[in-house]
């Protein structure tokens, strides 16, 4: 799908009572000097307001995590910021971690391809980067979905945690008439994917583009592969 023709969608959507718009996790530590940086992250502040401008239902999510937590390196003394997790070294008894192998194998077994990537501290509950940016028009905002606020669960999407647990966004959306929904905000290949693709998959309209967002791109490539897969998520169901 073409810009122009992004733009016209969202342009016909913004008059339409049953569209709505999720803006996601736009967190300062997610801008290019925060504890987890993302490229051009804190360009689109200037960029939503005019965005979400005309839709009737606005709802911004923001990444709120507890020390320790289960998807942080430093719970783990062995581990490093983006190394990834498998079930298989938890299971192997040799880890150590600030939780028990047990929650750690539990919380594993639910989660996509049995891993977690382990990320550096961030978006910690009371802290400057984990507040939302406040140059952003909140006031107007209908929800505002905290996420990730359990230490033995992480969580990309705004509808379900990465152990399939429900946020609730779904019924709030639907209690609402909404059907169509515009996904942007922080991480393209991340968060914003997850909360399109879950989207898509809940029965709703989905328009998500590169133009909305920006991106971790770890691990290499995932970047390409999340705008493909946009492009995917916009055709019609």
């Amino acid at each position: 799908m073409e810009a122009a023709s992004e733009y016209s969608i969202l342009q016909a959507w913004k008059q339409s009572p049953d569209a709505a718009v999720i803006v996601v996790d736009m967190q300062p530590d997610f801008y290019p000097d925060g504890a987890l940086p993302v490229t051009g992250g804190d360009e689109l502040v200037a960029l939503i307001p005019e965005l979400i401008a005309g839709f009737e239902t606005i709802v911004f999510t923001q990444d709120s995590h507890p020390v320790p937590h289960i998807s942080f390196a430093s719970s783990y003394p062995s581990k490093k910021p983006f190394e990834i997790l498998s079930l298989e070294e938890v299971q192997s008894g040799l880890l150590k971690s600030q939780f028990s192998t047990a929650e750690v194998e539990s919380y594993l077994q639910k989660t996509a391809g049995h891993t977690q990537i382990l990320w550096p501290d961030h978006c910690v509950q009371g802290t400057n980067g984990g507040e939302l940016d406040s140059r952003l028009p909140l006031a107007e905002a209908h929800l505002i979905l905290r996420k990730g606020t359990k230490s033995l669960v992480d969580s990309y999407s705004a509808f379900f945690e990465n152990d399939g647990s429900e946020t609730g966004l779904s019924g709030f959306l639907k209690s609402r008439g909404v059907t169509k929904l515009v996904v942007c905000g922080l991480a393209g290949d991340y968060c914003v994917l997850w909360t399109a693709e879950d989207a898509k998959r809940e029965g709703f309209q989905v328009l998500v583009s590169e133009l909305w967002t920006r991106f971790v791109d770890f691990p290499a490539g995932s970047r390409a592969a999340a705008i493909s897969e946009f492009k995917k998520l916009n055709s019609p169901s």
